[in-house]
């Protein structure tokens, strides 16, 4: 379902009802549209295209050389490269040469003319094997002979691109290998450098590294034993020594002094016990400072003696007990000194141990990044063979053989512009425009288009539906001058308007009612016709006489409809301004029972009369000489007019155009009038065509 303006749903055949009663919006711009599009495609100029077709056949490759010869590409990659070289300056220029364009040039062509050639020329696949080149140009001639020269070029560059690309190749390998080359050597020296860096802390040396470290470690506790065992042999002597003195040995002594020599002496010998602590009788330093105190001694002893007393065995207890406690802590600074030099070993071996898995590490990375490289260098020099032999191989048509197999002939017609298609989308476009215009007209109209329409916007009631009279007078020559009812007495138009004049009368007669105006919201509506039919209807049902008044005093135009003849001073206007005279001199009867006010000369401003009391005075005369009284007045939103004669009427009834009334100008209308004067509405010039009463009364016609 589909959505009108006023937000009422509506069926596909209402679409299609819609599009028939717009169609003059679709079928203008279709027409306007197709014509465009029909003079742009005939005034441009004919351009035409020459095709012509080629193969790219895959030879084959003996078992032997396909571990050689490089894979041939997917056609359509191969095919890209071709157009890639077929498209370079210098093959267009060759090509180029036989356009018509080219020959007033002189030497190379500009890039704007390259560049508008090669927009001329085309190439695509059509199979799988199988592919086509085009060429445009508005010479038929032209167009074949450049294509055909196209095909050749690019059957020349197919067999010149192997072995280019076997050439390129090599020299990319070669390249490569060196590269790699270098960079193997700058690995290998960077490997065997951190290997001497680190040489004590590599993995193999890591028992080396534990023993020694364990040898340390026993020399170290060595060492605090002898430093013990020196410390209490140094407390012992000390006290030795303090007993000595204090038993007075040095009373009575002379001092000796040593000499030179023998001051050596005693420091080699403190010496030699210190070296034999640490080493072993056949150390090479033990050996040599034993040597160096026999030839110390020798000296001595050759020394001319001093004259001197000699010393008692206390004094030399003392003396030796001296020497042995200086002995002593030479010992100790020597044994703590070899402890520091331990310690600082130890230390140094323990980090080369914690450090062995890093250094591990490092070097099986650098070792395997240099072996990954002899991989690919190995397998770089494979591939430098396989290029040298692959392009000593390259005239064995190894690859894609390109040839034409069906040359671009003589164009018959041209390729473009598609004279046809271009008119098809004008009219397309043209439809589609006119269709979204038809769309959006029929989306803003707020008019009524149907009976159900007015039904759901208002509970005015509707007396009667009267078709569109204007195509009834279209089938005949000139413009009728009587009403439906006594023009076509048969219709479909005057048995509606004989039902609405059977409403009008049933209500009259129940509410006791005798003067009814008909008015709509504005002009144009077919008030005036719906009067007089309605007034030429009852004039036969009804007991008595029946009256149309004129009181469209602005515009009178009953006598257009009717033909009747109104003489100067016989108009209603003229029996408002003398409310005494006979009626009869104002009246015209038509046939019988049917009798006429005419509203004669236009008056620019009636209100004034129609509000005097004359006219209601006039009115109340109307009531007792006629049955039913039926009021032409005026448009209601315009004028006052209209206002002023529902307070002399009974009822009001008004008429409103399908298709041309607005909604919302009919609401504003109703909303000046009392709902319970308004009797209901005429729905005027609906497409009876269209309505579900034109099939019965057909039928019903046809019957009879």
């Amino acid at each position: 379902m589909a959505t009108t303006g006023a937000g009422n749903s509506i069926s596909v055949f209402e679409l299609l009802e819609a599009l028939r009663r717009r169609k003059a919006y679709v079928i203008v711009p279709a027409l306007l549209l197709t014509l465009g599009f029909g003079l742009y495609a005939y005034t441009q100029p004919s351009r035409y295209r020459a095709t012509a077709r080629l193969a790219a056949e895959q030879t084959a490759t003996p078992d032997y050389l396909k571990h050689v010869v490089t894979p041939a590409p997917n056609v359509q990659d191969h095919l890209w490269t071709l157009r890639e070289m077929l498209f370079s300056p210098a093959v267009l220029e060759e090509a180029a040469k036989l356009t018509k364009a080219s020959q007033p040039a002189r030497g190379n062509l500009t890039a704007r003319a390259l560049d508008a050639f090669k927009n001329n020329i085309d190439i695509k696949l059509d199979g799988e094997r199988t592919f086509q080149l085009s060429y445009e140009s508005p010479d038929r001639y032209e167009a074949m002979s450049v294509a055909n020269k196209l095909a050749e070029l690019l059957v020349e560059l197919a067999s010149m691109k192997h072995e280019q690309t076997n050439e390129e190749a090599e020299s990319v390998i070669a390249t490569q290998i060196e590269n790699l080359k270098k960079r193997l050597e700058q690995q290998g020296k960077q490997l065997e450098n951190y290997k001497s860096q680190v040489a004590h802390a590599l993995p193999e040396h890591i028992d080396d590294n534990f023993r020694v470290a364990n040898e340390l470690q026993f020399q170290y506790q060595d060492r605090t034993a002898k430093i013990a065992d020196e410390e209490a042999r140094r407390t012992s002597i000390q006290q030795q020594i303090q007993d000595l003195e204090a038993k007075g040995v040095l009373d009575g002594q002379d001092v000796y002094e040593k000499t030179p020599a023998e001051i050596k002496l005693d420091e080699l010998r403190i010496t030699e016990r210190e070296l034999e602590t640490r080493y072993k009788p056949g150390h090479p330093d033990v050996i040599k400072i034993k040597r160096q105190i026999e030839e110390t001694e020798k000296a001595v002893a050759a020394l001319p003696k001093k004259g001197r007393s000699e010393p008692s065995p206390t004094y030399l207890k003392y003396v030796e007990l001296k020497s042995e406690l200086e002995a002593i802590g030479q010992r100790i600074r020597a044994y703590k000194q070899d402890q520091k030099d331990m310690s600082a070993k130890i230390t140094d071996l323990t980090k080369k141990i914690e450090s062995i898995p890093q250094h591990e590490r490092v070097i099986g990375d650098m070792k395997r990044e240099y072996n990954v490289g002899e991989s690919q260098f190995r397998a770089l020099l494979d591939k430098q063979l396989d290029a040298k032999l692959a392009r000593g191989l390259a005239s064995s048509d190894t690859g894609f053989a390109f040839s034409i197999i069906e040359p671009a002939g003589l164009p018959t017609r041209p390729y473009s512009p598609q004279r046809p298609r271009l008119v098809l989308m004008g009219l397309g476009a043209g439809l589609g425009l006119g269709l979204v215009l038809a769309f959006v007209l029929e989306q803003n109209d707020t008019t009524f288009g149907t009976v159900d329409d007015f039904q759901s916007f208002t509970s005015l009631p509707i007396l009667g539906i009267i078709p569109n009279i204007q195509r009834i007078k279209r089938r005949k020559s000139g413009r009728t001058k009587n009403p439906m009812i006594i023009a076509e007495p048969e219709s479909v138009a005057a048995e509606q308007y004989r039902l609405l004049a059977l409403k009008i009368r049933q209500q009259c007669e129940t509410a006791n009612l005798k003067v009814v105006m008909i008015t709509s919201s504005a002009g144009t509506e077919g008030k005036s016709l719906t009067a007089i039919n309605i007034a030429a209807a009852l004039a036969p049902t009804v007991e008595g006489r029946v009256l149309l008044v004129e009181a469209d005093m602005r515009r009178p135009r009953l006598k257009e409809y009717i033909g009747i003849t109104v003489p100067p001073g016989k108009g209603f206007h003229d029996l408002l301004m003398n409310p005494a005279d006979s009626l009869d001199k104002y009246v015209q009867k038509t046939n019988a029972n049917f009798y006429i006010l005419p509203g004669g000369v236009p008056l620019a401003n009636p209100v004034a009369v129609l509000s005097s009391p004359k006219t209601r005075a006039v009115f109340e005369r109307l009531r007792q000489e006629f049955a039913i009284i039926i009021i032409d007045a005026p448009p209601t939103l315009p004028v006052a007019d209209s206002h002023i004669l529902s307070g002399l009427s009974d009822k009001v009834v008004f008429v409103v155009r399908a298709r041309q009334t607005p909604r919302e100008l009919f609401q504003h209308a109703l909303d000046g009038f009392d709902g319970a004067n308004l009797l209901g509405a005429v729905l005027n010039d609906v497409d009876y065509q269209r309505t579900r009463y034109a099939y019965a009364y057909e039928y019903y016609k046809t019957a009879a």
